[in-house]
């Protein structure tokens, strides 16, 4: 009997061990139809959100864990629900094209465009296209036009087409021409 007892004992102090440790939801979804956009697991019914992140994503049995007092519980009635980013007026595809284009927004400089379109142009093989720009001439003491004479002096083997910043001007060098 007293061995009985020890091992009830033991099970149950080591109970909390094995618990789940992690703050309660903000908001769980249920009853839904979510794909996940993950190949091993593409559908779940529930989601729970923690300080506007995906904390965990399963069946609706799986995110009780996730309850709190707090935690509020949004049914989904069945509803399709889908991982995504919103955002009120974002070019996301061009802006993520910009990543690997050259960047002339704030060259300050004749000298400082035409460094960093060269620049560019060592970063890429012969033939690839330099595109980007965002330039303002404005911004330079004095304000001057840049011409293609600039750039195919550092960009003669890639094709450069570059844009003002208000989109009104464009410049290309002579292999793109």
């Amino acid at each position: 009997m007293l061995l009985v007892t020890a091992m009830l004992v033991l099970a149950a102090l080591s109970g909390p061990a094995f618990a789940q440790e992690h703050p309660a939801a903000d908001t769980i979804i249920t009853n839904a139809n979510i794909w996940t956009v993950d190949r091993n697991h593409p559908k779940a019914e529930a989601v729970a959100i923690l300080n506007q992140r995906i904390a965990a994503v399963g069946t609706s049995v799986e995110m009780d864990g996730w309850r709190g007092p707090r935690t509020r519980i949004i049914d989904a009635g069945g509803k399709l629900l889908l991982p995504g980013f919103n955002d009120a007026h974002v070019h996301f595809v061009s802006g993520g094209f910009q990543l690997d284009q050259v960047q002339l927004t704030d060259a300050k400089t004749h000298d400082e465009f035409v460094q960093r379109i060269a620049a560019q142009a060592r970063k890429l093989k012969k033939g690839e296209w330099i595109l980007g720009g965002e330039w303002d001439e404005q911004n330079w003491s004095p304000p001057e036009l840049p011409t293609h004479d600039w750039i195919d002096q550092v960009a003669p083997d890639n094709p450069v087409f570059i844009e003002r910043h208000d989109g009104h001007e464009s410049l290309a060098n002579a292999l793109a021409m």
